[in-house]
């Protein structure tokens, strides 16, 4: 369906032409002006007549794109009268009696004066002005009436684009606010047609315009581009300054970075160890009031300095930790800070119609890295970007990746870039003393940072100032201290906290040193010491804690410890659990004692941190105290112990991951959906999401499925659809872009389990009821398993968009027919569906994965796919959007497509392919013999694909290297 705004270019068309028609016929337009706008007197009775011709044609035109469309049957109806009108208009015009060799504008009014018509002529006219009332008391209504379409839409797309605080807000504003008083005035008489037209023109484009920025954005924005950043600690008062000193003068060595903000490029790296506080440096330099200051002094007069944070996190989701997130970051804010970028930089995504208004595809890494690219060699001249890129070391590709895609940037004269990791040897390799623009060893530089933050963490406490006004030697303590941190900024949190949990009154500064003297020297042994503490009894629970901590795709909240906890008493408990939310007596009791039990059992090997913009306690989140627990905890070692530990007793099935199964299925039956709730459905997206992710890690690595945990997730989460049709669980993501991927509301669980690759789940559930097969409504479950596209909230280490053979062959094997006609896709058949699909993305993807299609088309022709079938495709559909060097450098022989010119016949031309003009255009004629040459199973089985070998001829190897799980 075409979006309202369609209707602007409507409206504007039949004004522009009533507006032509209606000077043409009156006497008070002494000067011509043509369609393009120019003016002048001499002008022949032909040249009128084809502007009038065109005129007429751009109403066609654009009333062909609104025809059918319920939103503006009004307007569709004054467009086929002006269209009658037109074709009157023309009648006279060709009947004028114009003088021989006249040619001036003025002949021509004369001749209407004087014509044998004058009656058709005033009563045309009249019509004319009457159509013209009318259509400035449509676009009245349109601009005005909350019942219109195009208002509705005008205002959703305002409130998009306050969201994402666009500038092109002001301008469609103020539009509309034009566009009303011109509307009006013409209503009264006025006589400024043109400033309507070119105002409604306007507003055309830079509605689309802007709707399309605002689409790109928010596919490239996800939830947690900004969340590590925000979670990380601020400095400590007066810590961290020495970063902006001036170099000149200065009595101790200067890290230089002053001087690089004002006047270098490239890269300053800022390299420190494990808990040497490089995140919160980082974090404290973005902040830096003077930031902006020495910025501006590199950036130049007039131009716009810009800081843009990235912060890695391998605790976090896995695209916080990837490639692929730190692209989006950076893409998402500076392209939000400069729309204007998005055409040049996202060019394929913009020119994609399809694609308009419109749920986008996810971005592939080829893309991202695509338009990355393009952005470095952008000369922005009102802007320069500094990029504050933290954790390189949480980054989970190659370092050698990373740092190729840094280096790249830096080239970019628009950008510099300030980087922190650990100090590995691909680092140092690159950026180490000499090969880039600045560095700094962090624990050179904070002394003076780790001494003023333990003597005030320290004189905090009264009952160390007490024991410190008795012994004065207490400044050596400190002193001994900080030699013993060695520049470890959490090793000397972590003592101080020690240190201070045990003192007492009575306490001297020899028990003190004693104490310090017994702590451990570094941070992994301090881990140890504290994992040592672990009272033996609670040995078991404590290991799986740690364990689904260390397991779950996103650290948990408080109340999934609470369902975690009640797991392990009661086996099952998840399954018989009533749907109910909690009561406010239950969230508070979860929020003391939760907190309590992990202190219990983990010690300080966890924390819990708030969430912006999360008010219920409950719902912060369980995380690791540092990164560095985490890596702690997973060394083999440690990590084969917490395995010993947690499946030591009775329970030696126990699995994290099915643990993680049982509490999302517990919060899904928790969770509190009230109307006004706008995060509701966002909450319970998340919780299918994790779900399907676990299970599917499940399925591989224990060739295992809880199919009953799964049937009751479908029970629970479709139960909600009695409470508010707003919360049906299969509603909650959005329709896909193209026409032959929406769902129409007939998605179930079995359609996401399939898209999710739960292939042991899919199968037991079709051979325990095979009519599941024919008893789906609207997309059947064999385009699923050909066709994935999950639109997730999160992005997960999984492919969702290529065909999963396994379950293709599972659905068929169990009598899936892919000669279905699917009603929703107007009657095309799965594989006509297919063929549409992979033959629009031929020149997206590379050989290895064109392997599964070509595997895929094979399954289905041995199950009888009609190889002689032949559709229709729509232009829209056959656009190529490839380059000329691409399709130059294509090995497969195209398929003609149309030529488009700027008439309506052949612009709704549509092109007839065959199934086999679509597989050799993709395969090649050798490969496309092949499949010709296949003989399919026949009803009688007596070309039963199972004794064929096809199944063992399936390269397995191949597959599964590209169907990573």
């Amino acid at each position: 369906m075409l979006d309202p705004l369609t209707a602007v270019s409507l409206a504007s068309a039949v004004v522009q032409f009533i507006d032509f028609s209606i000077k043409i016929l009156t006497e008070t337009q002494e000067i011509y002006q043509s369609v393009s706008g120019t003016t002048r007197k001499n002008v022949t009775i032909g040249e009128i007549t084809q502007d009038t011709r065109e005129l007429s044609q751009n109403v066609t035109r654009n009333r062909y794109m609104c025809q059918g469309q319920a939103y503006d049957a009004a307007l569709v109806r004054l467009a086929e009268s002006c269209e009658k009108e037109a074709d009157a208009l023309l009648l006279i015009l060709d009947g004028l009696k114009v003088p021989p060799g006249a040619s001036h504008w003025t002949s021509l009014k004369k001749a209407i004066k004087t014509a044998s018509q004058k009656g058709k002529i005033r009563e045309l006219e009249s019509r004319l002005n009457k159509l013209q009332k009318q259509v400035n008391s449509h676009i009245l209504f349109m601009m005005n009436d909350q019942q219109s379409a195009l208002y509705s839409r005008l205002n959703e797309i305002s409130r998009q684009l306050a969201g994402m605080q666009l500038q092109s807000l002001h301008q469609i504003e103020q539009l509309r606010s034009d566009i009303r008083l011109d509307a009006l005035r013409q209503t009264e008489g006025g006589r400024q047609t043109q400033d309507l037209v070119r105002k409604l023109h306007a507003l055309a484009d830079e509605v689309k315009r802007a709707a399309n920025e605002e689409r790109i954005l928010r596919s490239l924005k996800f939830d947690e581009w900004k969340r590590r950043f925000t979670q990380v600690k601020k400095a400590h008062n007066f810590t961290f300054e020495w970063m902006f000193e001036d170099s000149k003068g200065a009595l101790v060595p200067s890290p230089g970075f002053r001087e690089w903000l004002r006047s270098g490029n490239g890269i300053y790296w800022i390299c420190g160890k494990a808990g040497s506080g490089k995140s919160t440096l980082m974090k404290f330099v973005n902040d830096h009031s003077t930031i902006q200051n020495h910025l501006r002094q590199w950036a130049g007069p007039k131009v716009e300095p810009i800081m843009i944070p990235w912060f890695f996190w391998s605790a976090g989701s896995p695209v916080q930790r990837s490639q692929e997130g730190l692209f989006r970051s950076l893409l998402y804010q500076i392209l939000r800070r400069y729309p204007k970028l998005i055409q040049t930089v996202c060019s394929v995504r913009w020119n994609d119609e399809s694609r308009y208004d419109q749920q986008s595809d996810p971005w592939t890494l080829d893309e991202l890295s695509d338009a990355i690219d393009v952005l470095s060699q952008q000369d922005i001249p009102e802007a320069r970007f500094c990029l504050l890129i933290d954790g390189l070391d949480e980054y989970e590709g190659l370092p050698s990746d990373i740092i190729r895609v840094l280096k790249s940037l830096a080239r970019s004269p628009s950008f510099k870039l300030c980087v922190s990791s650990r100090p590995w040897d691909e680092f140092k390799e690159a950026f180490g003393e000499g090969r880039c623009d600045g560095s700094i060893l962090l624990e050179k530089f904070t002394r003076h940072d780790i001494e003023r933050f333990t003597k005030d963490t320290l004189e905090r406490d009264d009952s160390y100032t007490a024991a410190e006004q008795r012994d004065g030697r207490y400044g050596h303590f400190i002193t001994d201290v900080i030699d013993r941190a060695n520049g470890v900024f959490l090793w000397v949190e972590l003592v101080v906290h020690r240190l201070l949990k045990g003192l007492g009154e009575k306490n001297r500064l020899d028990d003190l040193q004693r104490k310090l003297e017994m702590m451990p020297p570094t941070l992994e042994k301090f881990f140890q010491s504290i994992f040592d503490r672990i009272d033996k009894a609670d040995e078991t629970e404590s290991a799986r804690v740690l364990l689904v901590t260390i397991h779950a795709v996103h650290p948990l909240p408080v109340v999934a410890h609470h369902f975690l906890e009640q797991e392990e008493k009661d086996p099952g408990s998840a399954k018989r659990a009533l749907v109910q939310p909690l009561t406010p007596a239950q969230r508070w009791t979860l929020y003391t004692d939760v907190p309590n039990r992990l202190n219990f059992l983990c010690k300080d090997l966890v924390e819990i941190r708030s969430v912006e913009n999360v008010a219920s306690l409950i719902d912060h989140q369980v995380e690791f105290l540092h990164r560095t627990v985490k890596d702690f905890l997973m060394t083999k070692d440690m990590y084969q112990l917490l395995l010993r530990r947690a499946t030591h007793d009775d329970s030696a099935d126990w699995d994290a991951h099915r643990s993680l199964c049982s509490v999302m299925l517990a919060r899904a039956k928790s969770v509190s959906l009230p109307r006004d709730d706008l995060n509701a459905e966002y909450v319970l997206a998340n919780l299918v999401d994790e779900l399907l992710f676990y299970a599917h890690i499940i399925e591989v690595e224990q060739v295992y499925t809880d199919t009953e945990l799964l049937d009751e997730f479908d029970q629970v989460i479709s139960s909600f659809d009695k409470i508010d049709k707003l919360y049906r669980w299969t509603d909650l993501r959005g329709e896909h872009e193209e026409t032959f991927n929406n769902e129409h509301d007939q998605n179930t669980f079995l359609g996401l389990a399939i898209q999710s690759r739960l292939g042991l789940y899919v199968k037991r559930k079709l051979e325990t009821n095979p009519d599941l097969l024919r008893a789906k409504i609207g997309r059947p479950y064999l385009d699923y398993a050909l066709r994935p596209k999950i639109q997730a909230f999160r992005q997960w280490e999984y492919p969702v968009e290529l065909a999963n053979l396994d379950l293709v062959y599972t659905i068929l094997d169990k009598g899936a027919d892919p000669n279905e006609k699917i009603s929703i896709y107007d009657d095309t058949s799965v594989w006509g569906v297919f063929l549409r699909y992979i033959y629009k993305r031929r020149y997206h993807i590379d050989s290895n994965k064109k392997e599964i299609w070509f595997q895929a088309v094979e399954l289905m022709i041995r199950k009888g796919a009609d190889r002689k079938l032949k559709f229709k495709m729509s232009f829209e559909e056959t656009m190529m959007t490839v380059t000329d060097e691409e399709a130059a450098s294509s090995k497969t022989t195209e398929c003609k497509l149309p030529v488009v010119r700027d008439t309506i016949s052949e612009a709704e031309v549509p092109v007839e392919l065959s199934a086999l003009d679509i597989l050799k255009t993709l395969f090649g004629d050798s490969r496309t013999a092949e499949l010709e040459a296949i003989v399919p199973e026949t009803r009688d089985g007596n070309t039963s694909w199972a004794r064929s070998g096809f199944r063992k001829s399936l390269p397995f190897l191949i597959m599964k290297k590209l169907l990573v799980f």
